[in-house]
């Protein structure tokens, strides 16, 4: 009896044998078939290669049916079984690159992560070259822990600097220091969170050494390269990029499967998708900023001039340039316009508030008039387009949570849309990407508006206190619609805000993934931790069993069946374990470790030993952007979760 269905369309990338068309039955589940198969369509169009059949991961030899190059089944079709149809699998090994608009660091993380998961990018940006100046120089705890799992993180953490201690000075004697204090309390770090202090890193530096990584994977930021307007098609977006060739306007025609604005705050993209971005610009907040050399040697706090009610002046001193100050301008007295009008205007403004003139300055680096805009849309996507990073939200710099939040948006959009673009899960997991990522961004404008109205409208001055929810580690997704979590007590709370303090070490479904170093690799006895075992391109799935423990083969063929270098299985051990009862299993897994100190265990709030090997062994799925996927004691429940991830 023929069986009705339908053929829904995917790309095929990189060097696996992926799905490009999927064959599902009419009211039944997806089934591995193993029988040639004639198709007799009832009417073609263009764009299609060829039709696989079953599950993503098929064998070499799985029989498929080659569609003719140019002709897409849109409407039913019949297959019935023909015994004698034998064909090939034939497929194109390049795809057209993901187009990513804006260099800044969302863009510049979304290229990374993409390129990391062996997806092609071409990253735009419409400057002739890469931005000056500081601008977003401080880095979240959450942000280098993202660092960590996208390899970056050495170079960051060398680069940076610790947060320097801020001094008040005397409104009416800019000499005499008036308070020295830390505007963030420095907190002990923990196995858990070993990062648990921001630091500050220059926005310029940190986008020099994502570009660095980036190279390295083959991919240049295209410098001096404007998207001019772009077409959405079902399958694919065709955009204009112009450039300037010796006096000559060049406009290059792409054709790419996914486009990504990340443009910033006056972004084109957002205009084009026609994207409201709701909020306010408070143009009475007369606030100027900028970059400026420092010629009579480094200034070593964060130092504060003037009356917050009047007219302020803030000097940072870069953490990476030592000739280098940031300077921000505020207050009712201050004209924007007659600042900016030169170089000597910026600095005897300076003078004229603080009255330091053995402060000597060198060039003017860059200055702009700063607008609050405190702003975010309603949407992340329009079809086969994204936006993240200011493109989606503008907000105050108070609090340190734009260039981290814009960090976060590309990493959680990152590796859905690689498992997509590779046919590997369906277009539905991009949904996702606003439904986990719109909550917070409405928390951290909530927070840092709040933030910024104590600084800039109070007088709050030192008083301004940043919570520790700044640190992004309670920063969580627990209500999103893939995680899972089952058999555990007490029950994981849906409505937790997503900036959440119980989120930081809960080590539930939707929170971050502690920390654990310590932990032994029975391969070759080396000292490891989950940071550096977690990847941006694969889930990690850690199995936490008792030593005499077997671990159930329902878990070990449940990872088995995932796509091929998705999964990363580990095999944790508790302390003291020895590896009698596992060593026999050791083939199921990518690593089996022994949580030497104990900090996995404690970490993740798992009762070792456990013995029951069903019902009381603890299994955490730990997505690649570090968020705990699926918590659950059943084998049942990592399927589950990956039913929610992959097609």
């Amino acid at each position: 009896m023929p069986t009705r269905g339908w053929i829904e369309d995917r790309m095929i990338v990189g060097d696996e044998i992926l799905r490009a068309h999927q064959l599902r039955d009419e009211g039944t589940k997806d089934r591995r078939l193993g029988k040639s198969l004639t198709l007799r369509p009832l009417i073609a169009e263009t764009s299609v290669n060829l039709l696989t059949v079953g599950r993503p991961h098929l064998p070499p030899n799985f029989i498929v049916f080659g569609l003719s190059l140019q002709t897409r089944v849109t409407a039913p079709f019949l297959m019935t079984n023909a015994s004698k149809l034998k064909l090939k699998l034939k497929f194109s090994m390049s795809s057209p690159p993901i187009l990513v608009v804006g260099s800044g660091p969302s863009g510049l993380v979304m290229a990374l992560s993409l390129r990391k998961n062996g997806i092609p990018v071409r990253i735009i940006e419409k400057e002739p070259t890469p931005r000056l100046g500081e601008r977003g120089a401080g880095v979240s705890p959450r942000s280098l822990e993202l660092h960590e799992i996208l390899g970056t993180f050495p170079d960051v953490i060398s680069t940076g600097k610790p947060l320097m201690l801020t001094r008040e000075y005397d409104p009416a004697d800019g000499t005499k220091v008036v308070k020295t204090f830390s505007m963030v309390s420095t907190l002990e770090p923990t196995p858990q969170t070993p990062y648990i202090n921001p630091i500050m890193l220059g926005q310029n530096h940190h986008e020099r050494i994502l570009r660095e990584h980036l190279e390295k994977l083959g991919t240049k930021v295209e410098y001096g390269s404007e998207l001019r307007s772009f077409k959405q098609f079902e399958d694919h977006v065709l955009a204009d990029i112009v450039r300037q060739q010796d006096g000559t306007e060049i406009i290059e025609q792409v054709r790419t499967p996914w486009l990504i604005g990340m443009d910033g705050a006056h972004s084109a993209v957002r205009k084009a998708l026609g994207l409201e971005f709701l909020g306010e610009t408070r143009e009475g907040d007369n606030i100027v900023i900028g970059d400026i050399k420092i010629k009579s040697g480094r200034r070593e706090f964060w130092e504060r001039w003037g009356n917050p009610r009047k007219e302020i002046v803030n000097l940072r001193p870069s953490s990476q340039d030592e000739d280098v100050v940031s300077f921000l301008l505020a207050g009712v007295n201050i004209d924007p316009q007659a600042v900016l009008a030169s170089r000597d205007a910026v600095v005897e403004k300076i003078y004229e508030i603080n009255g330091r003139r053995d402060i000597v300055f060198g060039d003017l680096i860059w200055s702009s008039r700063y607008r609050p805009n405190f702003r975010m849309v309603k949407q992340l996507r329009v079809g086969r387009v994204f936006i993240g990073g200011d493109t989606a939200h503008c907000h105050s710099p108070v609090g340190g949570q734009g260039l981290n939040s814009s960090i976060q948006d590309s990493f959680n959009l990152g590796w859905k849309l690689a498992l997509v673009q590779k046919g590997l899960s369906p277009s539905s997991l991009l949904d996702t990407y606003a439904e986990e990522r719109l909550p917070v961004i409405a928390e951290m404008l909530n927070k840092t508006t709040e933030l910024f109205n104590q600084a800039f409208k109070t007088g709050g001055g030192s008083e301004v206190k940043r919570g520790g929810d700044m640190t992004q580690l309670g920063v969580n997704y627990r209500w999103s619609s893939i995680v899972f979590e089952e058999n555990l007590e007490p029950a994981i709370e849906d409505e937790a805000p997503a900036y959440s303090k119980k989120s930081e070490t809960a080590a539930r479904a939707g929170d971050r993934a502690p920390e654990a170093p310590g932990l032994v690799d029975l391969s070759d006895n080396n000292v490891t931790s989950l940071f550096k075992v977690f990847s941006p391109s694969r889930h990690t799935v850690l199995i936490f069993s008792g030593a005499d423990s077997e671990v159930p083969r329902s878990i070990c063929d449940i990872i088995k069946h995932q796509p091929q270098n998705t999964v990363h299985p580990i095999l944790i051990l508790p302390k003291g374990a020895t590896t009698g009862a596992t060593v026999r299993h050791s083939g199921s897994f990518g690593q089996v470790l022994i949580d030497a100190e104990g900090h996995a265990y404690a970490g993740y709030h798992i009762r070792a030993p456990e013995s029951e090997p069903e019902e009381g062994m603890t299994t955490v799925v730990v997505r690649p952007d570090g968020v705990i996927g699926a918590r659950t004691r059943g084998a049942s429940g990592v399927q589950r979760y990956f039913k929610r991830v992959f097609a």
